[in-house]
């Protein structure tokens, strides 16, 4: 009786402990496959946040770039003149209109010579308040000319203002003188009188 409650009592025993094995192994099995799905999350959510960060930072240096280039464009030299170029003389010592000359940016009274055409050949003109506009036969605009207000400006206030630009030329007209300067793309000429006061410029 003894020796079959020993028996019964080993087998029990180890009935439980190959029952306490399994259920470690599928505990074990189970926190591992817990631990292979939390990696693969882990792993899923850093390449999505990276994705993002990727995406995101892509796109801050677009918007980077486009603020860059548009600053470019802005900060390019600008000047705008509009009605009688012979009222007062002095915008012509103006520094924004000196370095706009350089930038072939300059409009008077609408019109901006198209330093791209390769066509100079002046077919018509057009006159706007002091102003003379010369056009191609494709209607670009080739040379501009005004007027300004006379024995206001002298040659050598006109040299002073324009020093930063390049001179190319200088010399005597019939009935006064000339400097020619080099822009980026063209030149312009200031005529000055007899007196050596600034009559008129040309824009080419």
């Amino acid at each position: 009786m003894n020796n079959k409650l020993l028996l019964f009592s080993s087998s029990a025993i180890a009935t439980g402990l190959l029952l306490g094995a399994n259920s470690t192994t599928q505990a074990n099995a189970s926190t591992t496959n817990d631990m292979s799905m939390n990696h693969d999350m882990q792993s899923n959510m850093n390449q999505k946040q990276m994705g993002m960060n990727h995406d995101m930072q892509n796109n801050m240096n677009q918007k980077q770039m486009g603020m860059h280039h548009m600053t470019q464009e802005t900060m390019m030299p600008y000047y705008n003149y509009n009605g009688y170029t012979t009222y007062d003389g002095h915008f012509t010592q103006d520094n924004d209109f000196v370095r706009a000359l350089k930038y072939d940016n300059v409009m008077i009274d609408g019109y901006k010579v198209n330093t791209a055409a390769t066509d100079k050949t002046v077919t018509s003109s057009k006159k706007v308040y002091s102003t003379m506009v010369d056009m191609n036969k494709d209607g670009q605009v080739v040379h501009i000319t005004f007027d300004t207000k006379p024995n206001t400006v002298s040659k050598d206030m006109f040299k002073k203002a324009h020093m930063a630009n390049h001179m190319i030329d200088e010399g005597q007209t019939d009935n006064g003188s000339y400097m020619t300067y080099k822009t980026n793309n063209g030149t312009y000429q200031a005529f000055f009188d007899d007196r050596g006061y600034l009559i008129k410029v040309v824009i080419s």
